[in-house]
């Protein structure tokens, strides 16, 4: 019986089968590795990553932990700018508020000092008014009711009735019996109905 040269010949192992008796013990070796490192204290992550950090183009890939630290606290930062920031903001709509409240305080101080300016000239002017009142009351006390019922009867309604208003009783009711009767009936109405 003829033999088969294929069987005789010896099989070459394969580059599958190399990977796997090289690999599957590097792999173990290197977790026996970092569990022994581990249990004596060393932190095999953070070495790792530092060693992994040098190399070119993975370094990009993995941070370390100052890194993560940094941008921790960078994302910190941002937010806490964005925090002040929505302060900022709140306060200057809080500001412009109370500038437009001053503002309408301004004005109404404006307005009611020209209003005070107003009545302090009025009263002015009403104290001016009482005075020559007074006058004019003693002069018409002074005359004959004669010579006052004619002068009052041509006068203005509201300045007669106050003028006789302030006279004493009896003379008002002297120049009020001299006067026409329809403008003495009319101012007699007039200072008893006010």
């Amino acid at each position: 019986m003829a033999t088969n040269p294929k069987k005789n010949q010896e099989k070459k192992p394969n580059i599958f089968q190399w990977l796997i008796v090289i690999l599957v013990p590097l792999i173990f070796a290197l977790l026996i590795a970092v569990i022994i490192l581990y249990f004596m204290g060393v932190d095999v992550g953070k070495y790792t990553k530092e060693t992994l950090n040098k190399v070119p183009f993975i370094d990009e890939q993995v941070t370390t932990d100052q890194e993560e630290l940094h941008a921790n606290q960078l994302a910190e930062k941002d937010q806490q700018i964005e925090i002040l920031q929505e302060e900022i903001d709140a306060l200057q709509y809080e500001a412009q508020t109370k500038d437009g409240t001053i503002s309408d305080l301004e004005e109404e101080i404006s307005d009611l000092s020209s209003e005070l300016v107003e009545l302090e000239d009025a009263q002015d002017s009403n104290t001016e008014n009482l005075d020559a009142f007074d006058e004019l009351a003693a002069s018409f006390a002074a005359m004959k009711p004669k010579t006052a019922a004619p002068i009052m009867e041509t006068m203005e309604t509201d300045i007669a009735v106050p003028l006789l208003r302030q006279l004493d009783s009896e003379v008002r009711g002297e120049i009020l019996g001299e006067m026409d009767p329809e403008i003495a009936a009319e101012y007699s109405d007039l200072l008893v109905n006010e």
